[in-house]
């Protein structure tokens, strides 16, 4: 694999340490002056790479700022590990704590937010979201006037028709796809949506399998794959990606690959990977709060679709596959990384 991916996790996690060091320190800094300080809490729902790899983005545009600098911003943190119940503890926390703005990180951490904010006490940013107007909270399209004043962000629909094009490209008698989501998630449910529509486009049959906890994964996994089917997919699924090793195990077992809508996936043992960049995603959410702090009125802003996409491929998977599957030399040319 290239050498720059490799070391990307290891960067990752120097990022974070750096920047909380930093937020840290901020939060105990007084500046001593008279500027208006403006008090932040970023919500995270759950540790996934995925949410983990927002934050340091989000983190890092924040902290490079003169406001943060200068001591004009103050950071907190708070993660619910997952749990809904501490979910909505913190988000009532929070509330009683009044901050100026809050940052929300996943569809659940939107979700419980809004839900606990809906008079609208204080300035609600999301980000690493994959369709906020399914939410359900009261976002009914992506233009300004569409949102409720107080709520804002940005949505990242993972490339699901991408990722089925690719399968297909890998392995042109493609006939059986499977997938296991968790009916729970709004947005799996939206991206299944999509493979619905792309599977039928492509001739596929699409095999579903739905669970509500993460102990059903594996047991359902292994169902779908009695079924005949030639690979397995993931899309955005909080549930099923806590289970990635388990959803690997079941399909290796049955000699199948796996396609997901996160390029860390790879490094799991998913074969094409095609997703966001969410470490870009949390940036692109840092610029809007810092804009959004120098004066941007929230009734100006649109919820903008941001994929800044990236591709993994695991050809050391492939060989283990039964099928014939191939890396084309178009996929090589657009891959971001290549395991070998």
């Amino acid at each position: 694999m290239r050498i720059k991916q490799f070391i990307r996790p290891l960067l990752f996690l120097a990022a974070v340490s750096a920047v909380l060091l930093l937020s840290d320190l901020q939060n105990r800094k007084s500046t001593g002056g008279k500027d208006k300080i403006t008090r932040i809490v970023v919500f995270r729902f759950s540790s996934s790479q995925l949410q983990l790899d927002t934050e340091v983005g989000l983190l890092e545009r924040i902290s490079s700022g003169d406001d943060f600098r200068k001591g004009r911003i103050e950071i907190k943190r708070y993660c619910a590990d997952g749990d809904l119940a501490t979910a909505n503890t913190i988000a009532q926390n929070i509330l009683s704590e009044k901050f100026d703005m809050v940052v929300t990180i996943s569809t659940m951490g939107l979700q419980v937010m809004a839900n606990a904010n809906k008079e609208g006490e204080m300035l609600h940013v999301f980000c690493a979201v994959t369709d906020p107007v399914a939410a359900g909270v009261e976002i009914t399209g992506t233009r300004a006037n569409q949102h409720p004043s107080h709520l804002v962000g940005i949505g990242t629909f993972q490339p699901v028709d991408g990722i089925f094009r690719i399968a297909r490209q890998m392995n042109p008698q493609l006939k059986k796809m499977g997938v296991v989501w968790c009916t729970n998630e709004t947005c799996s449910e939206a991206c299944v949506k999509k493979a619905r529509i792309i599977s039928k486009e492509l001739g596929i049959e699409l095999v579903e399998q739905s669970v509500e906890t993460i102990s059903q994964v594996y047991e359902a996994s292994m169902a779908v794959c009695a079924k005949g089917v030639d690979a397995l997919w993931i899309g955005g699924d909080n549930v099923v990606e806590t289970a990635m090793e388990l959803y690997v195990g079941a399909a290796g077992k049955s000699r199948i690959p796996v396609f997901t809508n996160d390029p860390k996936h790879a490094f799991k043992g998913g074969l094409a990977n095609l997703g966001a960049s969410y470490f870009a995603v949390g940036q692109t959410a840092g610029d809007l709060v810092i804009s959004l702090i120098n004066g941007l009125p929230p009734s100006q802003v649109e919820i903008n679709n941001i994929v800044p996409e990236k591709l993994f491929i695991n050809d050391s998977v492939r060989r283990l596959m039964k099928g014939n599957w191939v890396i084309t030399e178009d996929l090589r040319v657009k891959a971001d990384s290549i395991i070998e």
